[in-house]
């Protein structure tokens, strides 16, 4: 093997190697073509493995799940039908996960045309790969784009390799000349065939080709290699008759593997001269037999030369007739490739062509496919486009992510002079949901109100649909605010029973109660109760509901999580989570995990939240909505376990992307995270205007119940401290009140801990903490119960009373170190030494979080500016970790990367 290709093989052969050891993972080979690709990735044997082969075609790059098909389709792994891209793509890794025969390989060549679909299924499972006995290789070009950016974002993420081919060397290509022409070439002629073909073996082959056949090349000597290459290239034409060179052209129209018949069909040759044509192109080596009765170009330079090189009058004409032969024989997934690249505008054979197989791929999840040919029909239609198309388009379009683009179609589909009432309903009902999406929402609003007002009386169920998504976006807006909408929707509902489905109804009670849960009312609750309780035992109900975040057993486990009813809140989740993963439904999974996660920070499992986290994370790249609240979720674990830098990092990601749409809901955790830990550093002005902030916007919109975002008590701290006490008696006052008509313990926690603080009789602060702690006995929070003995203890020092509190301490520091909650942890131990206790702690040569992720890339050989930039940290916190990892483990850097490993 030439030097130049031994990295790259290396690098496939470690792959192997780690997931026959149970460390999947995936390496991706780019060049130009002809660089040796194929033949890299034919060099993989079957040996110990099961093979899975695919090979992606332009031609072909349309057809939904076409690449992965291939590759997963000679392992068993059959496709399942599912209506949405995500459920598909966890359904496909629960397949491969639970696979129980040898290793696994999937080998894709020419990945660079795989359908978009595919891509995005392939980066789904190498997220997935670590732990897994599943390798991928794969091998690409730079153009198109998609492919090589999924690969570098991969890589990027630590799930891939990514190696480059490189031209070879002048000594190689010298080698390579005479194994082609048989001898040794003179050195000056080796040397211009090298620069000539820029160190690519397919031209060197061709040259070595034209030299053995007595060629001159000398005319190519002062030619560009780009240009060189093309016309080494085109002579191996040269000589081809024109019947050659029509069927060529007609199969390079066709794609890289093609069916002669139609190639012949196309060309205008009769079977007979068809037939020697073909021949003769297989005996010049420029196409060569396929399987499935097909042939395919050498090459795929063959191939684009050909296409390229064509007048485009001339290509449009052959895309033209090859969508008309395709459609005779039935091939309508193919044909409608033809109708895009062929521009074939106001035919509406062509169109409904596209619709049809837009629609097929949106109900196989294959949305990319779908938006592609469903936009592509809707465009070649023009000012004849059916409303019913605009409308399909549309759902694609938001499908996908491309919400701005679906609002200005599905409005425009709304107000068509041709579209019925349904359809304009539900158009303006589609709209609305995008518009949300953009952060426009007052003509979400207008869009959403529109559509419940076309089909308020002929399609009731679309304006309920319409009326519960406004009332659902509004409270993340306007929290508890939103109430008359969701009531709007449940009296429309009920008045319109009869055209309402059950399930329906069921949403819109639970969201009604939900919201009105929000303004503390406790028959809000009771509301959503008894919607879960309704499908608790329907298992077919349930896969129903949790198409949708917000459905009756979601709302039922969020809101119990808030009414302390922890055990009840545990089932629900469980619950919940089993329907959605039966179900595929991945943007509820993500939504769920995360919540319970919080959940699980509550009742103090804070490793169990980390892994609910994880499994948020694991598919929030196939529900993008629901990354801000994983991002969430994480702000809270991340400030417990005291990575401060990760915690602030996950803070400035949500603010950005949660501000943009007015995302209240999720905004105030944001604030709630960053006022904990200003109070906690003494920087009391920053924590004040925080919980200022939280308080005014809860106030504000609604949101009474304390426990969604439990700041209260903190806020009452820090406003003590700073000595506003007013606020601290204001905020106490109106936790009392709340906690008389609420389940949950915390707020009389809050609220007697408030009294505590604010007391002047020591008599009086010493009985509120106690009412405190005893209630704690109640309820299932040990972090808020060591938040309680922290205070507590922190002011019996004060008051000169330190062998009362070191017990107290004690317990709390042994609580947070159990939990792992290290930031609740240190404060704890602050406080023991503080009160002159034994301060037990952890090691104290241990990495930090931040230190461990920072001492594990400089491990890997990345430099401190490459470090800065994975983790979005300056180079000078780079540095100040590695010198507190070099003097706590005491080794330099080259001793790091020489153990190879993370310390």
């Amino acid at each position: 093997m030439v030097r130049e290709r031994t990295v790259a093989a290396d690098a496939i052969h470690e792959r192997l190697a780690e997931a026959q050891a149970g460390r999947g993972g995936a390496v991706f080979v780019h060049g130009d073509a002809g660089m040796g690709k194929s033949w890299l990735l034919g060099g993989i044997a079957d040996a110990g493995f099961h093979v899975g082969r695919a090979h992606g075609s332009p031609i072909a790059s349309g057809i939904p799940f076409e690449v992965m098909t291939q590759a997963l389709a000679a392992l068993g792994v059959g496709d399942q039908p599912t209506d949405t891209l995500a459920g598909r793509c966890h359904r496909m890794w629960q397949a491969l996960e639970s696979w129980s025969g040898d290793p696994v390989v999937l080998v894709v060549d020419d990945l660079h045309w795989a359908d978009a679909d595919s891509l995005t299924l392939l980066a789904f499972l190498c997220r997935r790969l670590a732990a897994s006995r599943v390798a991928v290789v794969a091998a690409l070009r730079a153009w198109p784009p998609a492919a090589l950016d999924l690969a570098r974002d991969l890589e990027e993420s630590g799930c891939a390799r990514t190696v480059e081919l490189e031209p070879l060397g002048e000594r190689s290509s010298a080698a390579f000349l005479a194994l082609r022409t048989g001898h040794e070439l003179p050195a000056r002629t080796a040397r211009t065939v090298w620069a000539m073909c820029a160190g690519n073996p397919l031209l060197l082959d061709h040259a070595a080709r034209l030299l053995a056949d007595g060629a001159d090349l000398g005319s190519l000597e002062t030619r560009s290699p780009d240009l060189a290459g093309r016309e080494l290239l085109v002579r191996r034409f040269v000589g081809a008759t024109t019947e050659a060179m029509r069927c060529a052209r007609a199969g390079s129209v066709l794609g890289l593997s093609f069916d002669p018949g139609a190639a012949m069909e196309l060309a205008g040759l009769d079977t007979e001269a068809g037939d020697d044509t073909v021949a003769g192109l297989q005996r010049e080596r420029l196409l060569r037999e396929a399987p499935g009765g097909r042939v395919e170009f050498v090459h795929p330079l063959f191939q684009q030369i050909l296409y390229e090189e064509m007048p485009t009058s001339t290509r449009l004409r052959l895309h033209a007739l090859a969508f008309a032969l395709l459609m005779r024989r039935g091939s309508r997934a193919e044909a409608a490739e033809h109708a895009l690249r062929g521009n074939l505008a106001g035919d509406r054979h062509a169109v409904a062509a596209l619709e049809r197989v837009g629609r097929d791929a949106l109900a196989a999840g294959a949305t990319e496919t779908a938006a592609r040919y469903l936009a592509g029909a809707h465009r070649l239609a023009g000012d004849h486009a059916d409303p019913e198309l605009g409308l399909a388009a549309g759902q694609a379009l938001m499908a996908v992510g491309r919400a701005a683009e679906a609002v200005a179609l599905l409005g425009a589909v709304s107000r068509h002079p041709a579209a019925d009432v349904e359809t304009a309903a539900q158009a303006a009902w589609m709209a609305g949901r995008a518009g949300f999406l953009t952060g426009d929402h007052r003509q979400a609003e207008r869009d959403l109100d529109r559509a419940a007002e076309l089909a308020a009386e002929r399609a009731p169920s679309i304006a309920v649909e319409a009326l519960l998504d406004h009332a659902n976006f509004q409270h993340l807006i306007h929290g508890s605010r939103a109430l008359p909408f969701a009531a709007r929707a449940r009296d429309h509902a009920r008045e319109h029973a009869a055209g309402v489905g059950a399930a329906l109804r069921r949403k819109v009670a639970s969201a009604h109660g939900y919201i009105a849960y929000l303004g503390a009312d406790l028959a809000g609750l009771d509301e959503v109760v008894r919607a879960a309780r309704e499908i608790e035992d329907d298992p077919e109900a349930q896969l129903t509901d949790v198409q949708g975040t917000w459905g009756a057993l979601s709302n039922h486990a969020f809101a119990a999580k808030w009414a302390e009813r922890f055990d009840e809140c545990e089932q629900a989740f469980t619950r919940v989570i089993a329907a959605a993963e039966r179900a595929g439904a991945i943007g509820t999974l993500s939504m769920l995990y995360a919540s319970r996660a919080e959940f699980m920070v509550r009742v103090g499992r804070l490793r169990e939240a980390f892994a609910s986290v994880e499994q948020a994370r694991a598919v929030k790249d196939l529900a993008p909505i629901s990354e801000r609240y994983v991002a969430a979720a994480q702000t809270w674990l991340l400030l417990l376990s005291g990575d401060l830098e990760e915690c602030e990092r996950r803070c400035a990601q949500v603010e950005r992307s949660a501000s943009n749409l007015s995302d209240v809901g999720t905004l105030i955790v944001v604030w709630y995270v960053r006022g904990r830990r200003a109070l906690h550093e003494g920087d009391l002005a920053t924590a004040c205007a925080q919980f200022d902030l939280l308080d005014e916007t809860t106030q504000r919109v609604g949101i009474f119940e304390p426990c969604l975002v439990p700041f209260a008590r903190d806020a009452a701290v820090a406003y003590t401290r700073i000595g506003r006490r007013e606020s601290a008696e204001r905020l106490v006052a109106r936790l009392e009140a709340v906690s008389e008509s609420l389940p949950c313990v915390w707020p009389r926690i809050a609220a007697a801990t408030g009294r505590a603080l604010l007391a002047d009789d020591p008599a009086v602060t010493e009985a509120e903490f106690a009412t405190a702690l005893a209630l704690h006995d109640t309820t299932d929070q040990p972090f808020e119960k060591v938040e309680t003995q922290l205070l507590y203890g922190a002011w019996l020092r004060r008051t000169g009373r330190p062998a009362r509190a070191r017990p107290m301490l004690a317990d709390a520091a042994a609580t947070a170190a159990q939990a792992g909650a290290r930031w609740l942890a240190a404060r704890a131990h602050e406080e023991l030494r503080r009160a002159d206790g034994r301060r037990r702690t952890t090691d104290p040569q241990a990495l930090t979080p931040a230190e461990t992720r920072t001492a594990t890339l400089a491990a890997q050989g990345l430099t401190n500016a490459e470090i800065a930039e994975r983790l979005s940290i300056t180079v000078r916190t780079v540095e100040t970790h590695l010198s507190r990892v070099y003097t706590k483990l005491r080794m330099s850097r080259r001793d790091l990367i020489r153990r190879g490993v993370a310390p």
